[in-house]
């Protein structure tokens, strides 16, 4: 019976997780933010030739002009199987991350019931993990920072079921997960390697070091790609170097550089940053200081964590082998954002907490359900109930208010007035698109790639270029509302033909068409 009552609590579970994670996905997040439209492009490109935007075939890395370092292959690749069924549009290319965020609460419950072997204990983790507005919002982001996550927890499910003695099997697939793991987002290059030396760790405590290379052979046999294609393409360190850590990288060696990079700063700073990592109101009252990763009104958690994760972490302190992993896995969560040196920018990168945290914070519910005083096992049951209602008035925000307010974090109306030309492309004449606007050209190829009949890519212009130059009348330029270009468009023979607004109804880019 009790088994029953799980498998219909997770039946719920997973319909609920679906209603909320993966409908309205065009309509919140407001917009496609630049690196959602360039992953997208590029799944569009393998989903139609097989290779990314510089023209290889079936990369591991995806390269492109504006990012050499390469994007991360796993969130591409499961967007371009989408594609293969749907077709390009917004709430395509986020469907894939929505069902990562399905996995992630299945794959939670799970190793909660390994843990407890309680029905209503695992379907709390799994409910604290889905209302997570950290876990949410990332969710509904064609972004790959969630993509390790399922396979953490699923490394952490197969060092549960290791066994004693230690199974080979399970450490070996524990291996293969973190080594899948490394394909999902950058930052597992160093996280992965850190779950792996914690497996090392628990062996060593049960005397069975010797085992370790079952783990390091698993991790490493999914990792060859990963080692040709450094081989074939060694100029990735220096650009990844470049991209994440410019002021640190002269070009003198690979070794010079990578030196510089580990010293950078003291490591009083890295530990500052550590600390600053698990500031509570980060956790559990405002989230990321970017509106694109926080709503500002919730903090990755839910409030009610805040009493539960304490708790769990004293239940942890005192304990040996698996548990403590659990509680050094908490704690080391943010060291590849700490070791960046820019936790204050990047902050939404260490994901990694999101299975750590709730697994503590079951255990700290646990704590309080055993209890022998009656107030405590109410307390834990008002607290709890609290996160379902807390996360409603998120949700309300999320697809309310918190759209019009992200407006201008997400590139603003962009897709309007883009559409608008090429809805209505100019009968004579070329296209033209302000260069002062971020990434037009990109968002343009992405759009254009869901009309119908849309004009050829537009030719960039600036002030400079549109005082000198003539134009074929008929042509039409979009710029921003309030930039110089748009002046110089205003007395130069060019007409305002539509203003775009934004959701509250400001003006943002201005469609204009020469007389």
């Amino acid at each position: 019976m009790k088994r029953l009552g799980l498998y219909l609590g997770v039946l719920f579970l997973s319909a609920a997780a679906a209603a909320l994670y993966t409908t309205r996905l065009g309509f919140a997040p407001i917009y496609l933010t630049h690196d959602e439209v360039n992953f997208s492009l590029q799944a569009a490109s393998v989903a139609d030739t097989g290779r990314d935007l510089n023209g290889r075939l079936l990369p591991v890395y995806f390269s492109e002009p504006a990012f050499t370092a390469g994007r991360d292959p796993m969130m591409i690749y499961a967007t371009a199987l989408v594609l293969q069924v749907l077709p390009l549009s917004e709430s395509a290319v986020r469907l894939p991350t929505a069902l990562v965020g399905i996995v992630n609460i299945l794959l939670v419950v799970w190793l909660a019931q390994l843990l407890f072997r309680d029905a209503r204990l695992s379907l709390a983790a799994g409910v604290m993990l889905a209302l997570s507005p950290g876990h949410f919002i990332h969710s509904r982001l064609a972004l790959s920072v969630l993509y390790p996550v399922p396979f953490v927890i699923a490394w952490l499910i197969a060092m549960r079921r290791v066994g004693d003695p230690a199974s080979q099997r399970m450490l070996f697939v524990g291996g293969v997960f973190l080594g899948l793991g490394i394909y999902g987002y950058l930052a597992s290059m160093v996280m992965m390697p850190v779950y792996l030396l914690l497996t090392a760790l628990v062996l060593a405590e049960r005397r069975q070091l010797k085992l370790i290379g079952w783990a390091a052979a698993g991790f490493a046999v999914v990792l060859v790609p990963v080692v040709l294609w450094t081989i074939a393409h060694p100029e990735r360190f220096d650009d990844l170097m470049r991209a994440y850590r410019p002021g640190d990288v002269t070009g003198e060696s690979t070794l010079t550089d990578a030196a510089r990079v580990m010293s950078a700063g003291s490591w009083r700073s890295k530990l500052s940053e550590w600390w600053l990592y698990f500031d509570p109101a980060y956790l559990f009252l405002s989230g990321d200081s970017s509106l694109t990763n926080s709503t500002r009104q919730a903090g990755l958690f839910p409030l009610a964590m805040a009493v539960f994760l304490p708790i769990g972490v004293w239940r942890l302190s005192r304990t040996r082998g698996f548990e403590r992993l659990l509680l050094v896995g908490l704690i080391t969560a943010p060291l590849a954002v700490v070791l960046t040196g820019v936790l204050h920018l990047h902050r939404y990168r260490g994901m990694f907490v999101l299975p750590f945290g709730v697994v503590v914070a079951t255990y700290g519910l646990s704590v309080m359900w055993a209890s022998p005083r009656r107030v405590w096992r109410l307390a834990a049951t008002a607290l709890l109930l609290t996160i379902p209602i807390q996360f409603a008035g998120f949700y309300r925000d999320y697809m309310g208010s918190y759209r019009e307010r992200t407006s201008e974090w997400y590139g603003g109306n962009l897709r309007a007035a883009l559409l608008e030309v090429m809805r209505h492309p100019p009968v004579s004449g070329a296209t033209y698109v302000s260069r002062g606007i971020p990434y037009a050209d990109v968002y343009w190829r992405f759009y254009a790639q869901t009309t119908l009949g849309a004009p050829a890519s537009p030719e960039l212009l600036d002030p400079e270029i549109a005082e000198t130059r003539s134009f074929a009348a008929g042509a039409k330029a979009i710029t921003a509302v309030d930039e110089p270009l748009a002046a110089v468009l205003d007395r130069t023979g060019w007409r305002r033909e539509t203003v775009v607004t934004e959701p509250g109804g400001r003006p943002a880019f201005v469609v204009f068409q020469k007389l």
